[in-house]
């Protein structure tokens, strides 16, 4: 396979200055055994910092804390060096402190096939012990020591995992009509797979649910047929009749549904980007005609749009809040949405059939950031730059040295202002650069 090449940031992580957390000691007199508490000692340091040369770096720096606790605050662009855990002495002590520079190193995932799945920048102490955690979707440790890396400065890390085998399942019924689609995962190509009745679509019956898991990527077809409808809710026609219509969206002549009168629903469907209920065989009445009437479906309104989850796998759950297991929606891709409901005050979008996702987990369109490749080198202003996630919250603790360079990867604009992508989840605006 061929060695990418890293892409080192020159620029200087800013790290967040965070005191000892003050603890307040338990005193047991012999006496009478009862419980008193101790007043915890406010000391003032004098702490040095030298780096692994032992030459002293940054300013030195009177810090305030309680006696004992860790000392955490390090100059701008260093972090504790491995195995360094300063803290507070008695008051006016003074403190030496080893630090590290903060670098910028390249890791590849690797599968079991030698293929490159995915690569990301990860930031920490030179020297130091990192442990990753953004594994790419559908892959897994091959044990748990493969987690941790040390960080070496011009150093790039090929990680091995297992990734799974993906195939897609589309159901079609005998007319080769698409009636709904799942996802299935394995080990390796020849494994087998059993749908379970949630991958299913409703009001259909597989003739298989045993299948082979075929080449990565690769797609299945299972031929359905008509189920014994089962009910999934109840609608009722608002105050004027309705026409019918068609599974793709056509008026039925000569078929409408009275004004007040209430239907049970069996299914429900996007059709030309309206949702729709089924409410007979091939008769659908639009979502906007009606108004649900069932308990079973009261916290469920119709809502069509795209939603985009968030950078890792989703996990997906049945319209009871349950977690589908082996079952999950890709990191960063889009979904369109037929329903949307609210399920013990969490609210969830419906993706397919009994399959929903948590609101939390993704991004709506009126939030959701357009992104485009910007490959390049920015440079912060006269002051240290915020860091933001890429859903636009800022990260504490972290930020980029003033007139320092930066390589980027991406540009994105969210919520009207545009930012760049500086590492993995870190984003800059672009109010903080020199352009």
């Amino acid at each position: 396979m061929k060695k990418s090449t890293s892409l080192l940031f020159s620029g200087l992580l800013v790290s967040g200055m965070v005191l000892g957390a003050a603890s307040t000691p338990t005193t047991v007199h012999a006496d009478d055994n009862t419980a008193t508490t101790q007043a915890t000692t406010n000391v003032t340091n004098n702490v040095t910092y030298y780096d692994q040369s032992g030459k002293e770096v940054g300013q030195k720096s009177n810090l305030e804390g309680t006696k004992g606790s860790a000392i955490t605050y390090v100059p701008d662009g260093y972090a504790l060096a491995k195995d360094s855990n300063p803290t507070f002495g008695n008051d006016q002590d003074s403190v030496s402190v080893k630090v590290t520079s903060m670098i910028s190193v390249k890791v590849n995932y690797v599968d079991q096939n030698g293929n490159l799945v995915n690569s990301e920048v990860v930031n920490g102490g030179d020297g130091t012990d990192y442990t990753l955690t953004d594994i790419p979707a559908g892959c897994s440790w091959i044990n748990d020591k493969e987690q941790k890396i040390t960080l070496v400065n011009g150093k790039e890390y090929n990680v091995p995992v297992n990734k799974k085998v993906f195939n897609t399942v589309i159901f079609k019924t005998a007319d080769d009509t698409e009636v709904g689609k799942t996802e299935v995962y394995g080990d390796k190509v020849g494994d087998a797979i059993n749908l379970t009745s949630d991958q299913v679509p409703s009001g259909y019956k597989a003739q298989t649910t045993s299948l082979t898991l075929q080449t990565d990527n690769n797609t299945q077809f299972v031929t359905v047929t008509k189920a014994e409808d089962a009910a999934t809710g109840t609608v009722t026609v608002n105050g004027k009749d309705t026409p019918l219509y068609t599974v793709y969206g056509n008026v039925i002549t000569g078929r409408n549904l009275k004004a007040n009168t209430s239907w049970k629903v069996f299914e429900t469907k996007v059709i030309k980007g309206q949702t729709y209920y089924r409410v007979a065989t091939n008769e659908w009445v639009p979502a906007s005609a009606v108004t649900i009437a069932n308990a079973d479906t009261e916290n469920v309104t119709p809502f069509t749009g795209v939603v985009t989850t968030k950078d890792k796998a989703t996990t997906l759950y049945t319209k009871d809040g349950q977690a589908i297991t082996g079952r999950g929606l890709r990191a960063n891709s889009g979904w369109q949405t037929a329903n949307k409901m609210v399920l013990n005050g969490t609210t969830y979008y419906q993706v397919a059939t009994n399959e929903w996702v948590k609101a939390d987990d993704v991004t709506l369109p009126s939030t959701s950031s357009n992104v485009t490749p910007a490959v390049g080198v920015v440079t912060t202003k006269n002051q240290v730059a915020t860091l933001y996630t890429k859903d636009g919250q800022a990260i504490t603790g972290r930020g980029l040295a003033a007139n320092s360079d930066w390589q980027t990867a991406n540009k994105m604009t969210l919520k009207g202002e545009t930012y760049y992508q500086v590492a993995t989840n870190e984003w800059v605006k672009a109010s903080s650069l020199k352009l």
